[in-house]
């Protein structure tokens, strides 16, 4: 793809963030409404739809760690929403990390097909793309990973419980999480991706606050 398109088609970056949004915005009203912190099936639904999004934006602007993160979590999300469906319908979970590590491995084999794995976007109305040195970048992808981690944490939590639930370590690490993220993509001039992590801070702290009313 060339350089042109890919600075074309960065706004399309928005498409994920709202879902994100809206996943997180339906959580935080109807756990107010319950005064109690609950996972309805749309925040899954919607968190598919903006993982697959944001895998497609990422793989167009090469960012391979953002793209691993958001196709990773895809499966996760819909193993959420595959366990909220009656035990006779459910997958095993050998067919849940098997469908896990074949998401990987494309992702990965297109990024080595492209032959580029970190790298700025090309923003529209940005001459020039922002450099940034290696030891930026690891932390940049480490506050990722942190940030993809609770999702794990939160997966793991779900099979031993065979119910989808998010817990106060999944808050926690969204929080710690985002701070770094917002820290590496303000550096990055990455507008998109510093949507998320900012707006995203209230409803993380506010079910913090609800989860521990509940063990009150």
């Amino acid at each position: 793809m060339s350089e042109e398109w890919r600075i074309w088609l960065y706004p399309l970056g928005i498409l994920p963030l709202i879902f994100f949004s809206g996943r997180f915005l339906i959580q935080w009203l109807m756990s107010e409404w319950l005064h109690r912190s609950v996972v309805p099936r749309t925040f899954w639904l919607l968190s598919l739809a903006g993982n697959i999004l944001m895998t497609i934006h990422a793989a167009i602007q090469l960012q391979f760690h953002v793209a691993i993160s958001q196709i990773t979590n895809g499966v996760i999300a819909w193993r959420n929403l595959n366990l909220m469906e009656p035990s006779e319908k459910r997958l095993s979970l050998y067919s849940a990390i098997s469908i896990m590590i074949i998401s990987i491995l494309a992702t990965v084999g297109f990024f080595a097909w492209e032959g580029e794995w970190f790298r700025s976007p090309r923003i529209p109305g940005v001459d020039s793309v922002i450099q940034l040195t290696w030891g930026w970048h690891l932390f940049g992808t480490f506050g990722i990973i942190l940030f993809s981690a609770r999702f794990w944490v939160q997966w793991w939590q779900a099979e031993t419980s065979q119910e989808s639930q998010l817990s106060p370590a999944f808050w926690w690490i969204s929080i710690a999480g985002s701070a770094m993220m917002l820290v590496y993509f303000v550096l990055l001039r990455d507008a998109i991706n510093c949507i998320g992590p900012l707006f995203s801070l209230i409803p993380y702290l506010r079910n913090l606050i609800l989860l521990r009313r509940q063990e009150g």
